[in-house]
């Protein structure tokens, strides 16, 4: 039987380790929830010595806060409108996108929110952040230009209302596609208030 060797510790420039260690903590999230994630495995798994982490990261909760908002950047690489198509079409892809990457990841997904929910400052702002980037896309998505604040606030809903769905979403109780429908029906329906308010 033979011993277990430590991975090979290579040397790195600064923001090549900070990116390695934010991926381990992003592989990491595919087993457990992140609340659970050791600091001492993150290190071990780029073969660094813990002392070295809190280099890069001064603390445990920079370090968490990094990987959730990269979680968030792979997420909005998902929920992303296609080039091409009529409104509903454009709006539907970043839904789906969205709702998909949320059914692959949903177990992690939902211990981010809950973490968020938690009230740490930093995580609620990476969550501000990337619900403010799909409002834009979607308001984009479906043509509108100048909304007014109200529907704005309305279309900005949609997330925090398809984080509480996706992950229940399962074949048992609703499919996918049917959620997807039902959003974007959802938010169909508030660019058309929209469309009749400015006429």
């Amino acid at each position: 039987m033979t011993a277990r060797t430590a991975p090979t510790r290579v040397r790195l420039k600064p923001e090549e380790r900070r990116a390695q260690l934010i991926d381990i903590g992003l592989r990491l999230l595919t087993t457990r929830p992140i609340h659970e994630m050791s600091v001492d495995e993150v290190a071990a798994g780029a073969g660094i010595s813990r002392g070295l982490l809190f280099h890069y990261f001064p603390s445990k909760r920079d370090h968490y806060v990094a990987v959730v908002r990269a979680g968030g950047r792979r997420l909005l690489t998902h929920a992303e409108a296609p080039e091409e198509g009529t409104p509903t079409e454009r709006v539907r892809g970043i839904v789906d996108g969205f709702v998909s990457f949320v059914q692959r990841r949903r177990s992690n997904y939902v211990a981010v929110v809950r973490a968020a929910a938690g009230g740490d400052e930093l995580v609620l702002e990476v969550f501000e952040e990337n619900r403010e980037v799909l409002t834009d896309r979607v308001l984009e998505a479906a043509g509108v230009h100048v909304p007014t604040p109200l529907h704005r606030l309305a279309v900005r809903g949609w997330p925090a209302m398809a984080e509480e769905m996706a992950p229940g979403a399962t074949d048992e109780v609703v499919t996918g596609p049917e959620l997807v429908d039902l959003l974007v029906g959802g938010l169909e329906r508030i660019v058309e208030r929209f469309a009749a308010d400015r006429r």
